[in-house]
């Protein structure tokens, strides 16, 4: 484990304090859980960036909007008759 020593301002120092007491942990455990939080987010974050860039990519691709289009088509062609209500319980 590394030991760190940071300056918060006074309000800043009174307020995780209140808050940890009001949780029942350390101030020290409040302050690990509170930058563990926001790496979360900040990783989340980064991936959405990521998520977005990547549609954005998408889009620009021809071939790829192609191929998009004919699976749409598809999905929105009907199916074919084949005279049998195979999806219904047959009565015997």
């Amino acid at each position: 484990m590394t030991t760190l020593s940071i300056i918060l301002p006074d309000t800043l120092a009174k307020a995780s304090q209140d808050a940890a007491g009001r949780l029942g942990i350390s101030r020290t455990q409040f302050i690990r859980q509170a930058i563990a939080h926001e790496l979360e987010n900040f990783q989340v974050r980064l991936e959405q960036e990521a998520i977005v860039k990547s549609i954005s990519a998408m889009k620009n691709d021809k071939k790829y909007m192609k191929e998009a289009k004919e699976i749409t088509e598809g999905f929105n062609s009907s199916l074919p008759n084949d005279g049998e209500e195979w999806w219904t319980k047959k009565k015997s």
